[in-house]
């Protein structure tokens, strides 16, 4: 479970980092509060050594924050989160986006 998950649910969270994005991070990360009633599905193929390093990022991550596990699609959404509200992360995308496609 997430420790967003974990905090919507009353369980106590480990001390986070202050972030200065905190207090607009709630509003797009949970799909239910845009009014819709069921999240859109995106896949993405990722390598063999891509995959493995996620997963282990995602153990690493969660003993960090102290959830009990981050999965590969709270990583997804968040990332996706931070692009849509971050300029410079953003322009940094398209960047590296304009290099490789």
């Amino acid at each position: 479970m997430s420790n967003v998950a974990n905090h919507a649910s009353g369980r106590p969270r480990a001390a986070q980092p202050q972030n200065r994005y905190r207090d607009l991070a709630p509003q797009y990360l949970h799909w239910a509060e845009s009014g819709r009633t069921k999240p859109v599905r995106r896949s993405v193929d990722l390598s063999p050594a891509y995959h493995a390093r996620l997963t282990q990022w995602c153990a690493d991550a969660a003993k960090i924050i102290g959830a009990s596990r981050v999965t590969g699609q709270d990583v997804i959404r968040t990332l996706v989160a931070r692009l849509l509200m971050d300029e410079s992360l953003a322009r940094r995308i398209r960047d590296d986006l304009s290099m490789n496609l």
